[in-house]
């Protein structure tokens, strides 16, 4: 079996199929301050499919805000805002785009990262830190992006990890043992071929291991295990035990972020919301 470099990576991620370019226009406009809501309906309405799943989403996240529901593409990108329909439709694309696996179970991952991402952005509103919470959603989406490059790009060395996973081993550290090379470090390859923005890549590379201090890795790995601990990606996680009250890391990234003390019962309760929440999302996501 070849051994999987950074070379091999970067090379064989040119095989992913390519983002649609109503995507890359929606990312484009995202990095533009000057973008104004007309732009953002120009690029949707050029692509039917995207935009009846983002109107679809949006009136699922517009009915928990307020109880109504936006008529039109254009009312809901104005009721939510530019960013979380930014998010909206590239995490939707995303999804459309890998809705198959080879060995990997897809729409359990996609539910999975979905889960991560709503529970960072529910995080960063409990912490009253809205300016984060988009990306904080993004970034939890796409954290385990890097499995989809594996399943996808290195199927023949990837199926073996996949069978030991749904065996109980732990998925990192087979990933490490029988390639050489872990997900997080594939995922953020992928992000930066992709053009995301580079937070985007520092927290897929480092949601396993995140540096103290560093929020939104720390955000994306809290959700992560917190996620886990209710929709578990295989046996192993089943055994997973999470006591954020006695975890000094956790409560500083919370202390750091809001000076309070962390709400640990009202955290841990919120993912079952978040969960439920996720599986509509990617239910949405894959309908034509």
């Amino acid at each position: 079996m070849q051994k999987i470099t950074p070379d091999l990576i970067q090379r064989r991620v040119n095989w992913l199929p390519s983002l649609p370019a109503s995507v890359l226009a929606v990312s484009e406009i995202a990095s533009k301050e000057q973008s104004t809501v007309d732009d953002m309906y120009r690029v949707l309405e050029k692509d039917p499919a995207l935009s009846a799943s983002v109107l679809r989403l949006a009136n699922s996240s517009l009915m928990l805000a307020s109880g109504t529901l936006a008529s039109d593409l254009r009312t809901a990108i104005q009721r939510l805002g530019m960013d979380a329909i930014i998010n909206l439709s590239q995490g939707i694309a995303v999804i459309r785009n890998y809705r198959v696996g080879e060995s990997l179970d897809v729409v359990l991952l996609w539910q999975h990262s979905t889960a991560v991402g709503m529970t960072a952005k529910a995080i960063c509103g409990y912490l009253k830190l809205p300016a984060l919470a988009e990306t904080a959603f993004l970034a939890g989406l796409l954290h385990d992006i890097g499995k989809i490059a594996l399943d996808r790009c290195f199927t023949k060395e990837y199926m073996p990890v996949v069978a030991a996973v749904k065996a109980g081993e732990d998925p990192l550290e087979t990933e490490r043992k029988m390639l050489n090379i872990t997900h997080d470090v594939v995922g953020a390859q992928v992000a930066f071929q992709w053009k995301f923005h580079e937070s985007i890549i520092d927290v897929i590379r480092d949601h396993h291991n995140p540096k103290p201090g560093d929020f939104l890795p720390n955000l994306i790995h809290y959700s992560d295990l917190l996620v886990r601990t209710r929709l578990p990606n295989g046996p192993s996680d089943q055994k997973l035990v999470l006591n954020l009250g006695s975890d000094e890391n956790f409560k500083e990234m919370i202390f750091g972020a809001t000076k309070a003390i962390p709400d640990i019962e009202y955290l841990t309760f919120r993912i079952d919301d978040e969960v439920d929440r996720a599986i509509e999302f990617v239910q949405n996501a894959y309908k034509d």
